[in-house]
């Protein structure tokens, strides 16, 4: 599936969970760490260093036992690379769909929460990320040589396959990612972007969120003028639909 940059990003929470409520309560968006990710595979895409000659290897800090070794050389300076990435980059992730019905239930409690749809075009001018990503699913896994980085271009069109390229069994998430990387590793606070009201476009409450959690979203809705959705079932299909509540 070719995916296309949404106009609206959507943003699967849990009510519950007070550190999801800062979404709607303080408009705050976590950039999240790679390590942090429930694929072990995602970021975790490495340079094949497999195939270098002693004398490429001799240009890393390594010891001449370890130049001698390209399974060794690729174990180590895998972990190097996982490493800078989890501390040095932070990723928003969200979909170009509402109405996921596993995406309901993977990050929304069973469909008990909420899901925020962002203006996209608003979203990414706003925050100062490095890039924009459309994650591309594959069934093979990719291979990215070595070879020297001659320029910015061919670094960040690296990073890009890093980070935005996934196993095709996580295609139904039609996933979109702002990516950001920080010169030095972010404290925790560090990792969150305020957003202003009107680059929120809506909320659409799940199909089974309680009536105290609905209440409580719905006001701070009005405060904010943000359009309220409430999901529920599509009669005898396996589908999601919503209406707005006035």
């Amino acid at each position: 599936m070719v995916q296309r940059i949404p106009e609206i990003v959507y943003k699967y929470r849990d009510w519950n969970n007070s550190f999801h409520k800062n979404i709607l309560l303080h408009n705050e968006l976590y950039l999240a760490s790679p390590k942090d990710f429930n694929d072990p595979f995602d970021c975790k895409i490495p340079i094949n260093f497999t195939d270098m000659t002693e004398m490429e290897m001799s240009r890393f800090p390594v010891d001449s036992d370890l130049r001698r070794d390209p399974i060794a050389f690729q174990v180590t300076y895998e972990k190097l690379q996982a490493e800078l990435m989890d501390k040095h980059y932070g990723i928003f992730s969200g979909s170009s769909k509402w109405n996921g019905i596993l995406l309901w239930s993977h990050y929304a409690n069973n469909h008990q929460g909420f899901c925020v749809g962002f203006k996209e075009e608003k979203l990414r001018y706003f925050g100062g990320f490095g890039r924009t990503g459309i994650v591309k699913y594959n069934t093979d896994f990719p291979k990215i040589n070595y070879k020297i980085e001659k320029s910015q271009k061919e670094k960040f069109d690296r990073i890009v396959i890093q980070t935005t390229t996934k196993s095709e069994e996580w295609e139904y998430e039609e996933e979109y990612r702002l990516i950001k990387a920080f010169t030095k590793p972010p404290l925790p606070f560090e990792r969150c972007e305020q957003i202003p009201d009107d680059v929120i476009s809506d909320v659409t409450l799940g199909i089974n969120i309680s009536i105290e959690n609905k209440e409580e979203i719905i006001e701070v809705c009005r405060q904010k003028g943000i359009l309220v959705y409430q999901a529920k079932k599509v009669p005898f299909k396996f589908e999601i639909d919503r209406e707005k509540i006035d």
